[in-house]
């Protein structure tokens, strides 16, 4: 297996704090999709047009490209944790065999470079050429991907000739590979502006990545299944807004040839990603200040349609109306927020009318000070205090600790299990490499001294012990008091 290169590339360390953010906050199975920020690279223009390839296959070469991006030209050795790598491929299957034949399919695929000499003959049929394969070697070992690429490659990778700007969180959202194709494609002919030159419709397919494909050699099928599909993913997903014109032979209605227009956009995929701030203030109002659990989060995210962001800021509001003016004191407001939830409660216009200023105090108000009306009230209320955040990294904090008391409580045998099982969670792997710490154990040492590390193997151990809780629960024996010394 090859020697890994220097840890840590500025590419692999932005990835890094990327995936432990949304894993801690989705969970084990999030991938970038549900990032709230995205990763962008810079792609060689003649990586774009690399013939035949899958929608895993081209979305495993733009992770490949994107943690050698930042790397210098000189290495050509990589390794990525596999968790992290399956992360950026936006790939949250177990079915590995599909993932495995992906990476294979990376190896077969070449650039070829024509070489054109000043003294060659004019006409000459057969000029020099060089066939290089976009990846020399790949494999997946002991939770970590490895790959390399020919020292051709990682020159025209770091070449600042014609290339271009490409979103892995864009990238990877599509699921059509000829969405995949036509939008890079696009994207590097952008900066002749729009529309396209005319192309011939065998140039379309190319474009399209769709050459190899039979079914597409029949125009009406290639309009159908690759251009139809293609555009509405594109329009829908990524930055760019496409249409695309036909041209006929003169005196015949058959197509000869396709020119796609486009302009900057922001698609629904774009305008998710700038509500995603709004999205994570959200949550750590839930999970923060109401103490809703991961299923009860999962229940309300399941359902967009029916809990909008306006009906869960509305509950809010309504709660935290009546943790202050109800007069009696409210126990439980997390399960007084699902049930306003569940029930579309909101706060009557009459209360807020009660609670507004008489007019005389509104006139006798300085006129930068007025005070707001119900609307105004309402939507104020709805809004998530600046503090959800830090609550949120306190509750983590001391959850974090005492999870790390119980585990000191705990017998030698259950303190090692605890450790080992530890040293083999995606937070933990990616938290080594931030740390750049070396391999080897875990030890109470090292838990001590470092918090990060302490805070987040409390928290697994919190999670172990309520599994091993609900075990006993259902085995019906009696529960181990797990957090008495």
């Amino acid at each position: 297996m090859p020697k890994p290169p220097q840890r840590l590339a500025t590419s692999e360390q932005y990835a890094l704090e990327l995936f432990q953010e949304t894993v801690g906050r989705k969970g084990a199975a999030a991938t970038i999709a549900d990032a709230d920020k995205d990763l962008t690279f810079k792609k060689n223009n003649v990586f774009i047009d690399v013939g035949e390839l899958s929608l895993l296959g081209r979305r495993s070469l733009n992770v490949m490209d994107f943690l050698a991006s930042s790397a210098p030209p000189e290495v050509t050795d990589f390794d990525c944790d596999l968790a992290l790598f399956r992360f950026l491929l936006n790939y949250d299957s177990r079915n590995y065999k599909h993932m495995r034949e992906a990476l294979r399919e990376t190896q077969k695929s070449t650039v070829l470079v024509e070489v054109e000499h000043a003294n060659a003959r004019a006409g000459a049929e057969v000029k020099d050429f060089v066939s290089i394969s976009l990846v020399n070697m790949v494999a997946v070992t002991s939770g970590r991907v490895y790959f390399q690429f020919h020292p051709a490659i990682r020159r025209l990778q770091k070449d600042q000739r014609g290339y271009t700007f490409l979103s892995l969180r864009t990238t990877s959202a599509f699921s059509s590979q000829y969405a995949h194709a036509l939008y890079e494609r696009l994207r590097s002919v952008a900066f002749k502006g729009s529309p396209t030159e005319w192309l011939t419709v065998d140039e379309a397919r190319r474009w399209a990545g769709a050459s190899g494909d039979k079914y597409a050699n029949e125009f009406k099928a290639f309009k159908r299944r690759v251009l139809e599909v293609a555009k509405t993913q594109i329009n829908e997903l990524s930055d760019l807004q496409v249409e695309y014109e036909m041209r006929s032979s003169p005196g015949s209605k058959k197509v000869t040839h396709i020119r796609f227009s486009f302009r900057e956009q922001e698609g629904k995929g774009m305008q998710l990603f700038h509500e995603s701030e709004a999205r994570k203030e959200l949550y750590n109002t839930l999970r923060g200040e109401f103490g809703l659990g991961t299923g009860e989060i999962e229940d309300i995210a399941r359902s967009p349609h029916e809990f909008t962001q306006d009906r869960i800021q509305a509950a809010v509001a309504f709660v935290r109306h009546r943790m202050k003016n109800g007069g009696k004191k409210v126990h439980a407001p997390g399960k007084l927020l699902v049930k306003a939830l569940k029930e579309g409660w909101t706060i009557p216009s009459a209360e807020l009318e009660d609670a507004l200023p008489t007019p005389a105090a509104v006139a006798s108000a300085p006129a930068g000070e007025r005070p707001a009306p119900a609307a105004a009230v309402a939507v104020a209320a709805a809004e998530p205090p600046d503090a959800a955040t830090a609550a949120l990294q306190r509750e983590y904090e001391q959850g974090g600790e005492r999870g790390f008391e119980a585990y000191l409580g705990l017998d030698e045998a259950a303190r090692a299990a605890l450790l080992a099982s530890f040293a083999r969670t995606a937070p933990f792997r990616a938290l080594q490499a931030q740390l750049k710490r070396p391999k080897g154990p875990v030890t109470d040492v090292e838990l001590r001294a470092n918090e990060r590390l302490r805070f987040a193997f409390g928290q697994h151990v919190l999670s172990a012990l309520k599994k091993a809780a609900r075990s006993e629960r259902a085995e019906g024996r009696p529960q181990t008091r797990l957090f008495e010394r």
